[in-house]
C-alpha cells in the first residue's frame, strides 16, 4: 500500500509537468503568428493623414495642432493627441519620421496585446497562468486573423487610434461590470475612478463609443436590480458623467459641421435604420465565417471545464447574465453601423468594424464562459461517459485546442492575404525609404515623386497623385518643406 501511494504521488508531478508543457507548446503557434504580424510594423510607412499630423505638429506643436483640427475637422481629442506621437518622437530624438512611425506602431501593437491580456486575466480569475497565456494569444490572434482590414488594425496609425484604444477600454469596462455581477461584489472607489477615466478617454476617441459605454452601464444597473444586488448608483453615476463629458467634447467640435457638409447623403433616419440592420447582419455573417472565431469560443469554454471548483457555488443568474451580455454587445454593434449610415450615408468603414469585432468576440467569450460554468457538471459527465471522454485529459485538451487553432489561423482571411502579398512587403518598404531620402535631400522646391511599383494592400492604400493640391500630396509637400510634389511617370 505504501509503495502504491508513493508511486501515485510521484506520478502526479509528472502529469502536471506534461500538462503545463502541452499548454505552453499550444500557445507557441498563435503567439508566433501574432508576433510575425507585429513585426511587419517595422515595414510600415506614414500615409495621408499621418503627414497632415506631422506637418501641423512641426509648425504649431501639440496644443495648437489639436485646436486647428478641433475647429476644422474633428472633435476626437484622443486621436488628435496620439496622431502627433510619431512627429514628436522624430523631433525629440532626431530620427526619421519613418523610424518614429514604425516605433509608434510597434508600441501600439504591444499595448493592443497587453489590453487583451488584462481583459482575459480579469475575466478568467480561476484559470492557470499557462491557460490564460493560451487564451490571450488565441484571443489576440483571432482578432488579427478575422479583422476586415488588418492594415487599419495594426499598420496605419491614424486609422487604428480611432478605434483600437476605445475597443480595449470598452471590453475592460464590460469585463469589470460582468465580474462584479458574477461574483456579487461591488465596485471599489479606486476601480470606479479608473473606469471613469478609461470611459472618458474612450468616449473622446470617436462619436459612438460614449453611447456604447452608457448602454453597458445601464445594462449593469438593470442587472443589479434584477439580481437583487446593490445598485451602487453613485459609482455608476460617476462613470456615466465622465463618459458623457467625453461624448459632449467630441460631438460639440465645430469641425464636425464642416465635415458633415461634405457628406450630403447622411441624415436620413429610416433608410439608416434599415440599411444599418442589413449592414450589421452582413458583418455578423462575415464574423462567424472566420474559423478562428469558433475555435476561440471553444477554447473559452474548454478552459472553464478544467478550472478548479470555486470555494462557493456559482450564482444561479449566470445564464441570464450571459444572454444579457450578448444582447448588449449586439445592440452596441448595431448602433455603430446605424450611426455611421446616418452620419455619412455609407456603410461602416472597415477600421470601425475592427472595434465591433473586438467587442463582440470578447462578449461572446464571456457568455460562453458563463454558460459552460452553469452546465459544467453535466458537460463533464457527458464528456467523461461518451466516446470523447479523453478530450478532458490534461494533455489531450491543450493539444486538441492547439491543433484547432493552427488550422483555423492557417485558413483565415489574414493568412490568405499574407500568402499573396508577403513578397511585396520588403520592396514596398525599400521604395518608401527611397522616397523619404529623395524628399529629404533634394533642394528642388517642386519634385516629381516616382510612384510605387510595389503596392501591397496590407501596408498601403493609395499613392501620391498627379494633383499637387490635394491630399496626400499637399500634406507631404508641406512636411518636407516643398512647394509641391506630384507623381512621376516612372516607378521608384
Amino acid at each position: 500500500m505504501y509503495n502504491q501511494d508513493a508511486m501515485a504521488s510521484a506520478t502526479r508531478p509528472v502529469a502536471a509537468r506534461r500538462a503545463s508543457l502541452a499548454w505552453a507548446l499550444g500557445s507557441l503557434f498563435p503567439a508566433a503568428f501574432l508576433f510575425c504580424l507585429f513585426a511587419l510594423t517595422l515595414l510600415s510607412a506614414p500615409e495621408h493623414d499621418d503627414f497632415c499630423f506631422a506637418d501641423l505638429h512641426a509648425r504649431h506643436g501639440f496644443v495648437q495642432t489639436i485646436s486647428i483640427f478641433y475647429q476644422s475637422l474633428s472633435g476626437r481629442i484622443v486621436v488628435l493627441i496620439l496622431g502627433q506621437i510619431p512627429p514628436a518622437i522624430s523631433a525629440a530624438t532626431n530620427v526619421s519620421l519613418l523610424s518614429a512611425y514604425s516605433l509608434a506602431l510597434a508600441a501600439a501593437a504591444g499595448l493592443f496585446l497587453f489590453g487583451l491580456a488584462v481583459a482575459t486575466v480579469r475575466a478568467w480569475p480561476r484559470a492557470g497562468a499557462l491557460q490564460l497565456a493560451f487564451l490571450t494569444f488565441a484571443f489576440a490572434s483571432t482578432v488579427v486573423s478575422a479583422t476586415p482590414n488588418l492594415r487599419e488594425l495594426l499598420y496605419w496609425l491614424t486609422g487604428l487610434i480611432c478605434y483600437v484604444p476605445p475597443a480595449l477600454l470598452t471590453i475592460l469596462i464590460l469585463g469589470e461590470c460582468t465580474r462584479a455581477l458574477d461574483t456579487e461584489t461591488e465596485f471599489s472607489w479606486l476601480l470606479t475612478i479608473g473606469m471613469a477615466l478609461g470611459g472618458l478617454v474612450a468616449a473622446m476617441c470617436n462619436e459612438f463609443t460614449g453611447v456604447w459605454l452608457l448602454l453597458i452601464l445601464a445594462a449593469s444597473l438593470l442587472a443589479r436590480h434584477l439580481f437583487g444586488q446593490p445598485r451602487q448608483i453613485a459609482h455608476h453615476g460617476l462613470i456615466a458623467v465622465a463618459i458623457a463629458v467625453g461624448f459632449v467634447v467630441v460631438v460639440s467640435a465645430s469641425g464636425n459641421s464642416a465635415r458633415m457638409e461634405q457628406l450630403p447623403n447622411g441624415g436620413h433616419l429610416l433608410p439608416s435604420l434599415i440599411n444599418g440592420l442589413r449592414d450589421s447582419l452582413v458583418g455578423l455573417g462575415r464574423f462567424f465565417r472566420e474559423p478562428a472565431i469558433v475555435v476561440s469560443l471553444i477554447a473559452a469554454g474548454a478552459i472553464v471545464l478544467v478550472e478548479p471548483e470555486p470555494a462557493r457555488p456559482a450564482q444561479a443568474n449566470g445564464k441570464m447574465l450571459a444572454l444579457g451580455i450578448v444582447a448588449t454587445c449586439l445592440a452596441c454593434c448595431y448602433f455603430e453601423y446605424f450611426t455611421h449610415r446616418y452620419a455619412t450615408g455609407f456603410r461602416l468603414v472597415e477600421r470601425a468594424q475592427n472595434q465591433a469585432l473586438i467587442l463582440l468576440l470578447f462578449g461572446l467569450m464571456l457568455s460562453v464562459r458563463l454558460l459552460v460554468r452553469a452546465h459544467r457538471t453535466q458537460l463533464r459527465e457527458r464528456l467523461s461517459a461518451g466516446r470523447y471522454r479523453g478530450l478532458l485529459d490534461p494533455v489531450t485538451l491543450p493539444t486538441s485546442l492547439a491543433l484547432l487553432m493552427i488550422a483555423s489561423l492557417g485558413f483565415s482571411s489574414t493568412s490568405s492575404l499574407l500568402r499573396k502579398q508577403w513578397q511585396d512587403l520588403y520592396p514596398y518598404w525599400e521604395e518608401s525609404v527611397a522616397r523619404h531620402v529623395l524628399l529629404t535631400t533634394s533642394i528642388e522646391p517642386v519634385i516629381a515623386v516616382p510612384w510605387h511599383k510595389w503596392t501591397p494592400s496590407l501596408l498601403m492604400t493609395a499613392d501620391v497623385t498627379a494633383n499637387a493640391d490635394r491630399l496626400p500630396n499637399d500634406c507631404i509637400a508641406r512636411y518636407y518643406r516643398k512647394s509641391a510634389i506630384y507623381v512621376a511617370d516612372v516607378p521608384l
